[in-house]
């Protein structure tokens, strides 16, 4: 774990995410032809921040601004609103009859244009529905005598005062309704008041607990940092936990619910208890009514998507309230009767599930067999914590079966809990042979272990040897067995041995939908390997299929893994960054985390693949956090690896030295990933010699074992290193492998080796233009740049111009490039790194606006930098820096 500074979440945290809410209020009162603003959203949302960002930008813009607030145990005294804003700035203000309408309207007038001495006059009303009605009536005859401007907050649901219902429903009133905050928001929010960024995941995991609400975020950041359960790994914050809010999160909340009736609390005990509850599962007296309530004061939702009407509490952080508050003695009675309930009524297998879970929070669990039934359903539903909670409660309650063990094994090990796991097979293998030692069962056991010794590649050879012993003892379970070996043996990139140990298993199996879809997404990833491209994304495509019936036994989003790097080694990396999204937003929501890293890790390929090396970066880093944090523990050393290369692509030796030197044991010698990282290393310190020597190494080992995209990916690299002797052996090496392989990734990549060792401008310039129609734009900014130097030798300066200037737009978008390849500009001075920052902001579509807010900046620095970015690169502005 690395420490960094404490954050300062107390005070004001940044304004993100409301720039249009802003801008549109405004630009409206400014106009002039708007008189008034009325701002809605839930409690929490951010609407008095925006009033207040309002109130400033006309403050600055010479508006004299008045600020007032509603305040429910005022909004019986006349005048209390608006009085404090008009006393101010006046020594001694004469507050006129609240009694005379007339007299008050005149006498606040002409205290207005007092104070405003000609300046345009607008009133902020934070919460106007709890305004006293005098104010209330006041305010709308200024607004309609032309006196002043107003902008006001009303909470979500709440009418507009009688008084101003004229005023808010003229033509020349705006309506803004602010949403909650996304998930980018959410997470650039977290990453600024943190002072480093969060993992993707546990980003996720905040915008669902706070629903996008910037206060019932701000509380539950500051809760989790308190109690510990958001932490710094590594130079990433992860939750250790569930998000749990301050005490003064759970107070609003209560306060909120204090004011309900005996059956409306008893309603909202239920659901924090028990959620989601069918409406006719609430069986007390006055239950409909008093639901209806709920429904109106917006603390519950009814969904009518399903079969039935589901209902569940509003916000999540309501039930964790509710449930704090609950005496322990009055949960178990709720959770008891509430179980009882719902078994008097026809059963289905979701009731079974939600019964065992309620009696199990009572302290009251069910016999074994129910258990381990209802932990089969949880990780069916795909809720691999439920289920991992209830069949350890079997196990605890008396289970001793082996099934009992196995599952709970594959449940542990989805968690990330490896050690867990294994043990839990241990007990699976004491039970197994307690009995009469069925061989599926222990060929199951066998294929779960070898999975995860299968992390490191020193583990893969240990599994490897425990599955072929087993296969001369199981004959009759060989086909599995076979299966589980095919995966480890691509681990180790003997690609052309796990294809044959595929067809192997596929000669032995049956023919059934389920069992032809195991070996589709076994064929897939060495096929991809082996660059068969269309074969390899037709059996992928056909476990996803398959994947997404009912009832299927493989999870979807493990089809969808093997069907994104069957995408992502044909090239197509926009489309397997779309796969690859929804496997791992999947995974984070049933808390899988081992295909979430998995998930994160390809994700980090992804961007490397394009150049974006900065996005890659943070994806690479979740991964290694969250595997140090989370587990599992073998998805850490190859992120890091990567992260080793990226710091060398970006030319940061201090970075990628201390990347590598965090790679771990097993990884440090005996992985592919380390040898590129370690090679690059080498390359960066100039023994270039050595940098070669070790990826032909691999390269060696992976045409002897067909595995030729790491081939083709490793001698491609050689020619990026720019050593012209090394590039021409590359070329030849991947020109005899293109003829064995035509695919289009060998394929480019043999050509731009070539083109690099003859220095074919003409051929460089191609090469580029297909890198980036592929969206591999730092190939094809080195592409280019070496085209540009090309035809300068040949003294084509025009053209060299020409090859550089878009060489040096599409290194820009490429988040620090700074590879051999792109030193192109021969003295030219590089890019700063603030430079470089905007410049890839810019390339990305952002206006000056957008980039100075996120950078906290103003607009006239950002286009400074932009302008400067464009001497150096050569180039006329932001549209050639998209190019």
């Amino acid at each position: 774990m690395a420490a960094g500074p404490e954050p300062d979440l107390d005070g004001a945290w940044p304004l993100i995410g409301r720039d249009g809410q802003v801008e549109r209020a405004a630009g409206a009162l400014q106009g002039g032809q708007t008189r008034s603003v009325f701002l809605y959203g839930p409690s929490g949302v951010g609407k008095s921040r925006i009033q207040s960002a309002v109130g400033e930008l006309l403050d600055e813009a010479g508006w004299l601004v008045l600020t007032a607030s509603g305040n429910p145990a005022l909004s019986a005294v006349p005048f209390a609103t608006v009085a404090p804003a008009l006393a101010r700035g006046i020594d001694d203000p004469a507050m006129p009859k609240v009694g005379d309408p007339l007299a008050l309207f005149a006498s606040t007038s002409a205290t207005i244009a007092e104070l405003a001495g000609g300046r345009r006059a607008l009133i902020a009303v934070d919460d106007l529905s709890s305004a006293d009605s005098v104010s209330v009536g006041l305010i709308a005859q200024l607004v309609a005598a032309g006196s002043l401007s107003l902008i006001a907050t009303l909470p979500e649901g709440e009418p507009v005062p009688d008084g101003v219902l004229p005023i808010a429903s003229s033509a020349d009133s705006v309506r803004i309704d602010v949403p909650a905050l996304d998930l980018d928001e959410v997470t650039e929010l977290v990453g600024l008041v943190l002072g480093a960024p969060i993992a993707h995941r546990d980003a996720v995991e905040l915008h669902r607990a706070s629903h996008g609400n910037p206060l019932f975020l701000r509380e539950l950041v500051i809760g989790a940092v308190e109690t510990g359960a958001l932490v710094r790994a590594g130079e990433r914050w992860q939750l250790e936990g569930d998000p749990v809010g301050t005490p003064a999160l759970r107070d609003l909340i209560r306060a909120r619910l204090r004011g309900l009736g005996t059956e409306e609390r008893d309603a909202i005990e239920r659901l924090a208890l028990c959620q989601p509850l069918g409406i006719d599962e609430f069986v007390r007296p006055g239950a409909p009514e008093a639901l209806a309530e709920l429904e109106l004061r917006g603390m519950i939702r009814v969904d009518e998507s399903g079969h039935g009407i589901a209902i569940t509490l509003a916000h999540p952080q309501y039930a964790g309230a509710v449930r704090e508050s609950l005496p322990r003695i009055k949960a178990i009675s709720l959770l008891t009767e509430q179980a009882d309930v719902v078994e008097r009524g026809p059963m289905t297998v979701v009731d079974e599930l939600r019964i065992a879970m309620w009696r199990l929070d009572a302290g009251r669990p069910s016999d074994p067999e129910l258990l381990i039934r209802s932990a089969d359903l949880a990780r069916r539903a795909h809720d691999h914590r439920a289920a991992e909670r209830l069949a350890a409660a079997a196990i605890g309650a008396g289970a001793r079966d082996a099934s009992a063990h196995m599952l709970h094994a594959e449940l542990l090990w989805s968690l990330g809990r490896g050690a867990d796991a294994l043990q839990a097979l241990a007990d699976a293998e004491v039970a197994a042979h307690a009995i009469d030692r069925p061989d599926s069962t222990l060929a199951a056991i066998a294929a779960k272990r070898a999975e995860i010794y299968g992390g490191d590649p020193l583990g893969s050879e240990r599994g490897i040897r425990l599955l072929q012993d087993l296969e001369d003892r199981l004959p009759q379970q060989r086909p599995l067995l076979r299966l589980s070996r095919a995966t480890l043996l691509r681990h180790l990139s003997r690609v052309d041995e796990a294809l044959e140990v595929v067809e192997q298993a596929e000669r032995g199996i049956g023919d059934s939908l389920p069992e032809r879809a195991l070996v589709a997404v076994a064929r897939s990833m060495p096929l991809s390997h082996m660059q068969r491209c269309e074969e390899a994304i037709d059996a992928a495509k056909f476990a996803v299929d398959y994947a997404a019936t009912e009832g299927a036994i493989i999870p979807k989003r493990r089809a969808q893994l093997a069907y994104a790097y069957a995408l992502f080694e044909d090239e197509r990396h926009t489309d397997a960054r779309e796969v690859l999204v929804s496997s791992l937003h999947s995974a984070i929501a049933d808390r899988d985390e081992v295909t979430a890293r998995i998930d994160e890790l390809m994700m980090g390929r992804v961007f490397w693949a394009m150049g974006r090396l900065d996005t890659a970066s943070r994806w690479f880093r979740d991964a290694a956090s969250g595997a140090e944090l989370r587990g599992p523990a073998s998805v850490g050393s190859p992120a890091l690896a990567f992260l080793t290369v990226i710091a060398c692509e970006q030319g940061d030796l201090e970075s990628a030295a201390a990347f590598r030197a965090r790679i771990g044991v097993g990884y440090a010698t005996d992985d592919a990933t380390t040898a590129i990282a370690d090679a690059w290393l080498a390359r960066v310190e100039g023994r270039i010699d050595d940098a070669v020597r070790i990826l032909l190494e691999r390269v060696d080992v992976f045409v002897a074992h067909g595995a030729n995209y790491p081939a083709a990916s490793f001698l491609h690299h050689i020619a990026r290193f720019g050593a012209p002797e090394h590039t021409a052996r590359a070329a030849t090496r991947l020109e005899a492998l293109r003829s064995l392989v035509p695919s289009t990734g060998v394929s480019l990549r043999a050509r731009h080796a070539r083109a690099q060792a003859s220095a074919d401008a003409s051929e460089l310039r191609s090469v580029g233009a297909d890198w980036e129609r592929l969206g591999a734009l730092l190939f094809a900014a080195e592409a280019f740049a070496s085209a540009g130097q090309a035809a300068r030798a040949e003294g084509r300066g025009r053209e060299s111009s020409a090859d550089l200037q878009r060489a040096g737009a599409l290194a820009a978008a490429c988040e620090g490039a700074r590879t051999p390849l792109l030193a192109f500009t021969d003295g030219t001075e590089p890019l700063t790194p603030r430079e470089r920052e905007i410049a890839s902001l810019a390339a990305q579509g952002l206006s000056s606006n957008e980039i100075a807010q996120r950078l906290f900046l103003s607009p006239r620095t950002v286009n400074n930098h932009l302008q400067s970015t464009y001497t150096k690169l050569g180039i006329r502005g932001r549209r050639e820096l998209q190019l």
